[in-house]
């Protein structure tokens, strides 16, 4: 009988400082599929990031300055998880 026993792992989190305060948001690989699944909308995102910035600080950023902690927190999930753009966890293990 083959067996596999799964070992849980600290959250990974990425550190934004804005201002003189830092807030942490989770990588996406430390996040539940479902959570994950559900950032496929800019309203969605909005919401993610407001859960850990409060929402006074992400209203007084510009759009250019959101659209660079988004893409700040795409990327250091991306380098966390250790895939290439497009590529998943399965085709990765075949």
């Amino acid at each position: 009988m083959a067996e596999f026993t799964l070992k849980r792992h600290e959250a990974k989190k990425l550190k934004i400082n804005i201002g003189d305060k830092s807030y942490y948001l989770p990588l996406s690989g430390s996040m539940k599929p479902k959570e994950v699944a559900g950032l496929d909308t800019v309203e969605a995102t909005l919401d993610f990031m407001k859960k850990f910035i409060p929402e006074d600080v992400i209203d007084d950023l510009t759009q250019d300055e959101y659209n660079e902690l988004v893409k700040a927190w795409g990327e250091a999930s991306q380098e966390a998880s250790g895939l290439k753009p497009g590529e998943s966890s399965a085709s990765r293990s075949s």
